[in-house]
């Protein structure tokens, strides 16, 4: 929900694709695996990569407990090739499992159904409500049209419409005054 990656390309990340020590975090997504074939950095928010960093501490002390058990080489770091997450083909059922869990109905009271791909929306509608440029949020999700980041990844229902109503100029005369001995209000 914080990167608004896909599912397959999430599956195609490596440990040498996070650079997480760059003056701005980013991971690396290869064109190859993007869907649109361009290829992208996607930045990174401190706290996810905080949470990354971590992830990858415990990957290795994984993989180091691993060679123990089986009295081969320690190793020093996690190879460059290694996938950052082992993401299950049918991440569906996984995801289900982890709605249910949760205690999150797979279906909302508006009738819309929780699934993996609705945490692009949720990451575009998030992108929306909080006032990322349209053309800054169709950057993040590597779209190719406006349209589509706009209209059918932003649910207008999230959206804080009365507060940008709220936000327009005060355009009545001699500003937000009640009448006085029966003066007309500015309309």
């Amino acid at each position: 929900m914080l990167t608004g990656l896909r599912r397959g390309e999430l599956a195609s990340i490596t440990v040498g694709q996070m650079h997480l020590d760059a003056p701005q975090p980013y991971v690396e997504i290869l064109a190859k695996h993007e869907k649109g074939g361009w290829g992208a950095k996607l930045p990174l928010r401190r706290d996810l990569v905080d949470e990354l960093m971590t992830w990858l501490d415990e990957k290795l002390a994984t993989l180091r407990d691993e060679a123990k058990e089986k009295e081969a080489p320690l190793p020093l770091r996690l190879s460059l090739e290694e996938p950052l997450f082992s993401v299950p083909r049918n991440m569906v059922k996984s995801f289900d499992l982890d709605l249910a869990a949760a205690n999150i109905p797979k279906e909302d009271e508006r009738g819309r159904t929780v699934d993996l791909h609705a945490l692009r929306h949720t990451f575009g509608t998030h992108l929306s409500k909080n006032g990322v440029p349209p053309r800054t949020a169709q950057a993040a999700m590597r779209h190719s049209s406006l349209d589509l980041t706009m209209n059918v990844y932003t649910d207008p229902e999230l959206l804080d419409v009365a507060g940008a109503m709220n936000a327009l100029p005060d355009l009545t005369v001699g500003g937000r005054q009640e009448p006085t001995d029966g003066a007309q209000a500015a309309t």
